[in-house]
């Protein structure tokens, strides 16, 4: 009998140590789908919806040569400067109409030329610069609603950006007319199938969505403008009407960005 105790207590310690091998087991197999499951409901939950979407803010630097307290005064001005290729967009700052000529998302940039124009024209001019604050729009947007509200929203400043380079390139003799005016189409695509893919989306737009939209129409007109070659005055040059468009457009984003 003593000779088979050892026996019976080693057959013992080896079913011990399965079990506990088989109950440890089990516990880690059930954390894994735990950890499985409440991982997939977070995941399902991030790429369904989000609660908002924001639109960073970003500043640009005007080139005014010239000022008024008197609307109609700048607007009498500013033809005189589109002969020569200055946009002649008229904006207001504070108390003052200020014709604008171009603007820069560098401000170095627009020192360069403010030397440039005294320089080589003789013209005085002012810098002014101007904030387009950050803007958030509030809902629940899938991943896709997301992501064409965001291209929606930055749609004015890329087309800003996207003019602003074919002016430069037609002002510094890269491009010709023909070439700047075919990059104008490449730019209007380019916002109108941000555009269209903003109303396929949000074809009942409501609340801050609705004045967007509107807002986006108004920008495409302007653009639709500029692709026809429609002048504001007889002697608008061709790099005049490229500044002003791209001006308004600019200056659609901001009364939609400060409208009370």
């Amino acid at each position: 009998m003593q000779g088979l105790m050892p026996n019976i207590f080693n057959f013992t310690a080896k079913i011990s140590k399965k079990s506990v091998i088989i109950v440890l087991g089990s516990i880690f197999f059930a954390f894994c789908l735990a950890c499985a499951y409440y991982l997939s409901l977070l995941l399902v939950k991030t790429d369904s919806s989000t609660d908002s979407v924001t639109q960073n803010s970003f500043e640009v630097h005007m080139l005014s040569l010239g000022k008024s307290q008197l609307e109609s005064e700048a607007q009498t001005r500013a033809s005189d400067f589109q002969s020569i290729g200055g946009g002649g967009f008229v904006w207001k700052q504070e108390d003052y109409y200020h014709i604008i000529s171009s603007i820069y998302a560098n401000k170095n940039d627009a020192l360069l030329v403010q030397s440039s124009v005294k320089a080589n024209q003789g013209l005085e001019s002012e810098i002014i610069s101007v904030n387009f604050k950050s803007l958030t729009i509030s809902g629940s947007f899938s991943q896709e609603e997301k992501k064409v509200l965001l291209k929606a929203l930055g749609s004015f400043y890329e087309y800003y950006l996207n003019i602003y380079d074919i002016a430069i390139s037609l002002d510094t003799l890269v491009y010709n007319e023909i070439s700047a005016r075919l990059s104008v189409n490449e730019a209007h695509n380019s916002l109108n199938v941000a555009i269209d893919n903003f109303n396929t989306l949000f074809s009942s737009p409501a609340g801050e969505l609705a004045r967007l939209s509107s807002a986006l129409t108004s920008a495409l007109q302007e653009s639709q403008k500029l692709c026809s070659g429609t002048l504001e005055n007889s002697t608008q040059t061709y790099s005049s009407l490229l500044k002003y468009r791209y001006t308004k457009v600019l200056k659609i984003y901001y009364d939609f960005l400060y409208q009370e």
